[in-house]
């Protein structure tokens, strides 16, 4: 019998999302469910095996297809940006086996096979029975938020290769999708990257020792900038790695560069940053907020503004906090937590792309290419852009972190303010071309805000 968590549906009243498009259509929702069913049926979460690249590069279907329907898409847009990035997907390592899905019941078999992308589909059909058996509330407990050995195991999990499975399983509680949690479930399972691990144990270890006042993510993003050890222990090397002519990660920023180099000094600055149980909408959107800002201001006079490729991963998942956020199976104790390790991932990715020093004043004195009047226009636009969803995503995220902050404006913690969240949006857009990629290749975006070599082949502004 199928299991009735492989349902796959969308509505434009029961499913619209937080932050969408003023008309959605019942033709969109079915074309966008119909294909997020092919690929959760046909498709590997991974694009690319490790040995290639040194990292996983991920499967970002799920997360432009329900983007572009939240943000308006027309059936044949969503379909038309769905089958080009069919072209690069991988089938599943092996199909699923039964004996291996029953046994991962147990403890020691699920441990044992943690960390290994032969068992993706095993884990995806693993935690989709879950899902069906206990709910999805308690599978968040036991699988995301626990204190207990499998909690604690799974979080950090969440977070490695730069937050994808945080973001398939906030996706799916925003658009009331298990499927999709149980895909997000399954991703952080068959990832290893264990510097995030120990990182961030450590970090939540110190932070309950409360030696250095509390601070909000926008002041330990600055308290990064004052120390020369976080600010010097990564490279644009990391990004000079060529085989083939092709891009590589052999040597990975934040492993060799971060943890490596300023693992104690980022430690330091990350426990700073804690969470108040009784203050969680302000947190959240401060959070969201300084995603927004940590991305946004990462520019490079007199350069035309571009967005750094890893600092949007901070963005983009940030939105889903807030889904985080109203969900009433979680306690407040837990989605502060929860906001810690994310808010902590940001500072690491931050430092690893060599600590930009915030330029939100040359964002916003780019004169934009069209007129920006709306959201509706810039949502259009969004939906246009041919890449595999890493620019619609920002923009949603833009969109979402301008309402959510309206009622902080006033606070100084909050370095976004109401008037620049449209602008930095339609700077992302004008920083798009007519080919953002190529394959997996990403033409559009930076890697390395802070060093002038990122910059070399964007062009000076005009009239500079």
């Amino acid at each position: 019998m199928e299991n009735p968590v492989r349902n796959i549906n969308l509505c434009p009243t029961c499913t619209p999302g937080m932050t969408h498009a003023e008309v959605l259509t019942h033709e969109s929702a079915e074309t966008c469910a119909k294909l997020l069913r092919e690929n959760h049926a046909d498709y590997h979460i991974f694009t690319t095996e490790e040995e290639e690249k040194g990292i996983y590069l991920h499967n970002h279907i799920v997360h432009h297809d329900i983007t572009l329907w939240a943000l308006g898409a027309s059936p044949s847009q969503i379909e038309t940006h769905h089958k080009r990035n069919t072209l690069y997907q991988r089938d599943p390592p092996k199909r699923e086996e039964r004996h291996v899905v029953q046994e991962m019941s147990d403890p020691e078999k699920f441990k044992s096979l943690l960390g290994d992308e032969a068992y993706y589909l095993d884990f995806v059909h693993f935690f989709e029975q879950e899902i069906q058996r206990l709910g999805y509330p308690a599978v968040l407990q036991k699988y995301l938020v626990d204190e207990g050995e499998v909690g604690m195991d799974m979080l950090p999990r969440m977070y490695m290769g730069y937050v994808h499975s945080l973001m398939h399983i906030g996706i799916g509680l925003e658009f009331k999708l298990p499927a999709i949690m149980a895909e997000g479930f399954a991703q952080a399972a068959v990832h290893h990257d264990y510097w995030y691990t120990d990182f961030l144990h450590r970090v939540e270890t110190d932070a309950k020792r409360q030696e250095e006042s509390a601070l909000p993510l926008s002041a330990c993003v600055e308290e990064c900038l004052k120390d020369p050890v976080v600010v010097h222990c990564s490279s644009i090397e990391y990004f000079q790695q060529f085989e083939n002519g092709k891009f590589v990660l052999r040597k990975e920023m934040v492993r060799d560069g971060v943890c490596a180099n300023a693992g104690k000094e980022l430690g330091r600055i990350a426990a700073r940053y804690r969470v108040d149980p009784n203050d969680l909408e302000r947190a959240t959107a401060e959070l969201i907020n300084t995603a927004v800002y940590a991305a946004a201001s990462a520019q490079l006079p007199p350069h035309e503004c571009r967005y750094d490729f890893f600092l949007i991963h901070g963005t983009n998942s940030s939105i889903w906090h807030t889904s985080l956020l109203e969900e009433p199976s979680l306690t407040n104790h837990q989605k502060a937590r929860l906001l810690e390790y994310t808010g902590r991932v940001i500072l690491m990715l931050y430092a690893s792309m060599g600590c930009p020093k915030p330029r939100l004043d040359w964002l916003l004195s780019q004169k934009p290419k069209l007129p920006v009047s709306n959201w509706t226009i810039i949502f259009q636009r969004a939906c246009l852009h041919e890449d595999d969803g890493h620019m619609s995503k920002l923009v949603r995220a833009i969109a979402h972190a301008e309402k959510v902050s309206k009622p902080f404006d006033h606070l100084p913690e909050f370095k976004v303010k109401q008037d620049m969240f449209l602008p930095a949006a339609a700077a992302a857009l004008d920083s798009g071309s007519d080919r953002p990629m190529d394959g997996t290749i990403h033409f559009d975006l930076i890697r390395g805000a802070a060093w002038p070599e990122a910059w070399s082949n964007i062009p000076v502004r005009a009239g500079w």
